[in-house]
């Protein structure tokens, strides 16, 4: 089909398919009951050669409407008077059949004015194809869509994709916003100038545009190379400096205090919950792992008295997590036999949990002058390993190898932090 542009297709099929040989007729299928012994009421389409005098093509467009078997008259296609709601089913079927052959005999109506649904439309399609059906295109959001899920096919981790299903939802909203859709012929700088009002319109930050952006780019990256396989029309605007906005954020780390840490370390609760979130925490603060990896340690991680993982979120990067374990890390890991697998608490019940611990120990009257935050999460403990090895002047060589990271960009954030140590 990609060999043929779009007018010779459309050529031959207004030479070839005209609107006589299509066939309507209602019907329903009465061993395809349900529960309460209905059966759907279809609007069966067919392709009639007049020629091989024969179906060419069959498809059952559902009306949604449903009937029980003894209540329908396969002649007259109709429900019958002994449906309590018979007159009201038949009106909308007529109106449903009505839309459909209204649909196939006008050439220039779309199907959304024709009030078809998208399902509908490739159903009709499919058994008589017109050049309406040639207008139908994959949209931006059904591209990114496709992309999403083919990374989900791939096995990548939903952490990992999520943010692709992020986007797709904004560039559908912002689509409504303009009653229109997007295309990927229409990326261009001008879209970009609108994309960043509506975006800017909803209050998102700097940092959420330039990551939405950048999740975007991938997508058009992807479809730009395979492009011309794909017979996909596209301009490499998207490519353009002018065409990227919004400011990659650099938010200042949120971690807890040195003193905050060693009293959290020495004291014991005695609710059960807070004394394994205490655990977690401590966990995260004396390895800086990540959430993700907290249950993740097993005794064969540990060699020669070092910590050697490859943490979730850089399994696809060949980074290492290689660790000499301090005494507080080594005592937490000694207490589960270097099992952390006991910790597996999910991470909004943790979160939850952190908030009310932090209140709790702030509230003791020997921790007051300490003034414990409450909005702490569980990323603001990673953030306190990497902040007091920065501030104890260890270098940042290290710091990145012990907390699985290749990239410096991430301690920009922790620059503020070396005046400390001068």
């Amino acid at each position: 089909m990609s060999h043929y542009t779009d007018d010779q297709i459309a050529k031959y099929v207004n030479t070839y398919i005209t609107p006589r040989d299509a066939k309507i007729r209602r019907i329903i299928i009465p061993k395809q009951t349900d529960k309460n012994g209905e059966a759907m009421v279809y609007i069966l389409l067919r392709r009639y050669s007049p020629i091989e005098k024969k179906d060419l093509k069959k498809k059952k467009v559902p009306t949604n409407i449903r009937v029980k078997p003894a209540h329908w008259s396969s002649k007259k296609g109709e429900v019958l008077k002994g449906d309590f709601n018979y007159q009201q089913k038949n009106r909308f079927i007529k109106d449903k059949e009505s839309q459909i052959s209204n649909y196939i005999n006008n050439p220039n109506l779309e199907y959304q004015f024709a009030m078809l649904s998208k399902e509908e439309f490739l159903l009709i399609e499919e058994v008589f194809p017109s050049k309406k059906f040639l207008k139908y295109k994959k949209s931006l959001a059904d591209y990114i869509e496709e992309y999403y899920e083919r990374r989900k096919k791939l096995g990548h981790r939903q952490g990992t994709i999520k943010e692709f299903k992020t986007v797709l939802n904004r560039i559908k909203r912002f689509d409504d916003s303009n009653d229109r859709k997007t295309y990927l012929k229409d990326i261009n700088i001008s879209w970009s100038d609108d994309f960043e009002v509506w975006l800017n319109k909803e209050n998102y930050a700097d940092g959420t545009i330039e990551k939405c952006y950048t999740i975007l780019n991938t997508v058009l990256y992807h479809y730009w190379e395979v492009k011309d396989e794909q017979n996909i029309e596209m301009t490499d605007k998207f490519q353009s400096k002018k065409f990227k906005r919004g400011k990659k954020s650099k938010n200042k780390p949120n971690p807890i205090t040195e003193e905050q840490l060693m009293a959290l370390y020495n004291h014991t609760f005695t609710e059960n919950h807070f004394e394994t979130v205490r655990k977690m925490i401590l966990l995260q603060c004396f390895i800086g792992m990540r959430y993700g990896d907290i249950k993740r340690i097993k005794p064969e991680n540990i060699k020669e008295n070092f910590l050697i993982f490859t943490p979730t979120k850089t399994d696809n990067y060949d980074v290492v997590v290689e660790q000499p374990l301090n005494k507080y890390s080594k005592e937490l890991l000694e207490e589960v036999n270097f099992d952390t697998s006991c910790y597996s608490m999910q991470n909004q019940p943790y979160n939850r949990t952190i908030k009310e611990l932090l209140k709790s120990i702030s509230n003791k009257d020997e921790f007051e002058h300490l003034e414990f935050k409450t909005d702490h999460t569980s990323h603001n403990f990673r953030d306190t390993f990497i902040s007091l090895a920065v501030t104890k002047g260890v270098n940042w060589k290290s710091i990145l190898k012990w907390v699985g990271q290749s990239s410096y960009n991430i301690m920009d954030r922790y620059i503020h932090l070396t005046s400390v140590c001068q």
